[in-house]
């Protein structure tokens, strides 16, 4: 088995936190739901807030807010990482992407 990071990467920025609460409830329970049906593949998954800041040799900025959230699966080979990517909800409504990355095993 291998280790993937699913990283979710919107289309353009937005504050999910501004969405009214019936709103936020829905994208919640669409996003639980396909992260509940990867099953025992979920190693561990959350949300990024909004307000992220990007650190570089430049110093601090605000960042693009584009990244928010990931899923860490582990499966068999990265064919099936990314057909569990398909099924994201940004994915099916055309709101944003997935980026698929194998994990290197590292020792700490």
């Amino acid at each position: 088995m291998t280790k993937y990071a699913l990283i979710f990467k919107s289309n353009a920025a937005f504050d999910w936190t501004t969405l009214p609460p019936e709103d936020a409830e829905k994208a919640a329970a669409a996003w639980g739901n396909w992260i509940a049906s990867m099953g025992s593949a979920v190693r561990a998954s959350d949300a990024f807030k909004f307000g992220g800041r990007s650190v570089s040799e430049k110093g601090t900025t605000a960042a693009d807010n584009l990244l928010i959230g990931y899923v860490l699966i582990e499966v068999e080979n990265f064919d099936e990482a990314e057909k569990l990517a398909e099924g994201a909800p940004s994915v099916a409504t055309g709101q944003g992407s997935i980026e698929v990355y194998e994990i290197l095993p590292t020792t700490h």
